[in-house]
This record gives structure tokens, C-alpha cells and sequence, in this order.
């Protein structure tokens, strides 16, 4: 059970609460209908997210066996062979499917999902060997679940809301490759080839751009008449402040080498409670400023 929950990388699932934002700001979170629909569409995307997990597990298993996290990853550590791997993922997928029909959730939300999983699939044997390019396709990732979430509730995204969601995605995966060049040293181009393409000088660069548009782009986004008029509140602003303490906790664990050096998001997220505090904080902020 173990292995099989470690396989799918349901800890991941996390990522696909994004598919929640349109429904918090669109004043629908409180409409049973429409949250059932985008509980179903977010297990779907967790079903497909674990195969594409598989999929890319099986491709990098040798160079997962370098990193001093993913080595203990079922595939990598050799617990489960990749055939038995690939079967199981093949079996998400179809599941995935299967519940997308049953569901009939819109067509729209098909589009993107297959978009998402065409992409994934050439990022795992193509795209992530592309030096910044590999980047932006992470981020695009978490921009089409947030579009997934508008197109299951049938609403049109919020141009700032897309703007955020993109540069805070792009900063997490460069403080992840830093974290990998630290961390693996000389072994870092054997896990990830691309990496010999950045430095942490670089990789600095690119987070404080990217900190700096994220907290920039949310607080203009807070302070916008027409968002402020179809919330009813002009509260929104002041949760600027949560954000900006994660984006700037997320940093200084970085430049700090927390958590020996760990930069990947989802296993942050688990681990700091400050992270994992203002997040709550946030999600309770919202909640009481638009609905209660």
C-alpha cells in the first residue's frame, strides 16, 4: 500500500488544488453542484498527474538512483520493475477516462486535460532535455489546471489570476533546480542533463524576477476595480500579505539549504509549517473576506 501510494506520488495530488481557485473567486466554492464537478475533474487530473508521474519515473529511474531523495522512489530503488509500473499507469489512465465519461464533465475540460498529458508526455522523452524551455513548461502545467477549473465551472479565467498562477509555478521550479545543482554538486548533470545549462547565480536571477512578478502581479490583481466589484469586498488587497510571506519564506529556505537542501515544493509543503500556516492562512483569509 505503501509503495503503491509512493508510486502515484499522491502527496502530489496537492498540486491540483489550483483547480479550486476559479471556484473560490468566482463566488461558487458554497455551490454544492459545482464543487462536486470540480472535486471529480480534480481526481481525474490527480489520475492523469500519477501516470505522467509513472511515465517519467520509468524514463529517469538511472538518474533518479543519483538524487539522495527520489533514489528511494519504488521504480529507481528497484521495489517495483517498470513493466509492472507502466501497467499501473496505463490502468490510471484508462480509469482517468472512463470517469471523464461517466462525469460528463465539459468538453472543454477534456481539451485540457489531454493538452496537459500530451504535453507531459513530451516533456518526459523531449522537451525537459530543452534548457529554459523545460522551465516554462512546469509552469504552463499549473496554469491549464487553473484553466481546468474554470472550464469545469464554465467560467471565463482572470487574466491576473493566469499572469500569478504562471511566475509563482515558474519560481518554485527554479528554486527546485537550484536546490538540484547544491545538492548533487558534480552528479548534477548525470540526474537532470539540462542542469549544465544553469548556475546559481543564474537561478537566483530568475527567482527574484519571478518573486517580484508573482507579488507584484497578485497585489495589482487585489486592487483591481473590476475584481473588487464582482467580489463586493476591497479587503482582497490585504492577502497580499500572505503571499508575500510565502513567496519569501520559499526563498530563504532555499538560500538557507533547509531541509538538506530540499527545493521541491510539494515535499516543502509538507514539511515547514510556515509555509504550510500561511497557506491556510490565506485560504481562511479568502474564504471570510468573500463569503462570510
Amino acid at each position: 500500500m505503501k509503495i503503491g501510494w509512493h508510486l502515484l506520488r499522491v502527496k502530489s495530488w496537492v498540486k491540483n488544488g489550483f483547480l479550486f481557485l476559479p471556484a473560490i473567486f468566482s463566488l461558487r466554492l458554497l455551490q454544492w453542484d459545482f464543487m462536486c464537478s470540480v472535486l471529480v475533474g480534480s481526481f481525474i487530473f490527480s489520475l492523469i498527474s500519477s501516470f505522467v508521474y509513472i511515465n517519467n519515473d520509468i524514463k529517469d529511474a538511472e538518474e533518479d538512483a543519483l538524487h539522495p531523495r527520489k533514489k528511494f522512489r519504488p521504480i529507481a530503488s528497484g521495489l517495483i520493475s517498470k513493466k509492472r509500473a507502466f501497467l499501473i499507469g496505463i490502468s490510471l489512465l484508462i480509469l482517468a477516462f472512463c470517469l471523464l465519461v461517466v462525469a460528463k464533465l465539459p468538453l472543454a475540460f477534456l481539451g485540457i486535460v489531454l493538452t496537459y498529458l500530451i504535453l507531459n508526455i513530451l516533456y518526459s522523452f523531449w522537451l525537459k532535455t530543452l534548457p529554459l524551455v523545460e522551465l516554462f513548461i512546469v509552469a504552463i502545467n499549473f496554469v491549464l489546471r487553473v484553466l481546468a477549473g474554470c472550464a469545469i465551472i464554465a467560467v471565463k479565467p482572470s487574466h491576473w489570476i493566469l499572469v500569478v498562477t504562471f511566475f509563482l509555478a515558474f519560481l518554485m521550479v527554479v528554486v527546485k533546480r537550484k536546490s538540484e545543482i547544491m545538492q548533487l554538486q558534480g552528479n548534477a548533470e548525470n540526474h537532470r542533463a539540462v542542469l549544465k545549462a544553469y548556475s546559481v547565480g543564474f537561478l537566483n536571477t530568475l527567482t527574484y524576477i519571478a518573486a517580484t512578478i508573482t507579488i507584484t502581479a497578485y497585489l495589482l490583481y487585489s486592487i483591481d476595480p473590476d475584481v473588487v466589484k464582482a467580489l463586493g469586498t476591497d479587503w482582497l488587497m490585504y492577502s497580499s500579505l500572505f503571499v508575500l510571506m510565502g513567496v519569501i519564506r520559499f526563498i530563504q529556505i532555499s538560500e538557507q539549504g533547509l531541509y538538506e537542501g530540499e527545493g521541491d515544493p510539494t515535499t516543502l509543503l509538507f514539511k515547514d509549517r510556515f509555509l504550510q500556516g500561511t497557506v491556510c492562512c490565506w485560504i481562511l483569509y479568502l474564504i471570510g473576506i468573500i463569503y462570510v
